[in-house]
């Protein structure tokens, strides 16, 4: 037995209804293409919010960094006798404003600044114990640091009190 010669030749394409769904066609591949470029867009579009509020993060952490620093300062300033008239600098009742660096990037060196307001108070008061009148010298400290990122004002601000040392 040998081969059938039909089995050996090329076959002829018929245009069946099996043949014409062999391939995809244009509105296919379109739609396709379509999906991929929104999933695509959806991606870049959140990628790039997660980095801004990373961003925003990063500064506001910055910010919080300078201010609790100058509330660390103030309170542990010595010495803190205003019965004795000494005070620090940083305990003079009024309001003091500085230049600060809130952040800068370590690579590029994109810096944003900002303006420090510390406020200090003196709110002494007298108390009573039996028959002695004495005065709780009571400084209140507030700091406040704000800045500018992307044409928005962001504010972060701290508070404590602090009596003399002795």
């Amino acid at each position: 037995m040998g081969p059938d010669q039909h089995s050996l030749a090329p076959r002829r394409l018929r245009c069946g209804s099996s043949h014409r769904r062999a391939g995809l066609t244009l509105v296919e591949v379109m739609v396709a293409a379509a999906m991929i470029c929104l999933t695509c867009t959806t991606l870049m579009f959140a990628f790039s919010q997660l980095n801004q509020m990373a961003m925003v993060s990063r500064i506001y952490t910055g910010a919080a960094s300078v201010g609790q620093a100058q509330i660390d300062l103030i309170i542990t300033d010595s010495p803190f006798q205003p019965q004795n008239n000494l005070i620090p600098t940083e305990l003079q009742p009024g309001t003091a404003t500085a230049k600060v660096t809130v952040y800068q990037d370590p690579i590029s060196n994109f810096t944003i600044s900002g303006i420090m307001t510390t406020t200090v108070a003196a709110v002494s008061t007298g108390y009573t114990s039996g028959s002695t009148t004495d005065t709780l010298y009571l400084y209140q400290a507030t700091v406040t640091v704000t800045y500018s990122y992307r044409n928005r004002n962001y504010s972060v601000s701290f508070s404590t009190l602090r009596t003399a040392d002795v």
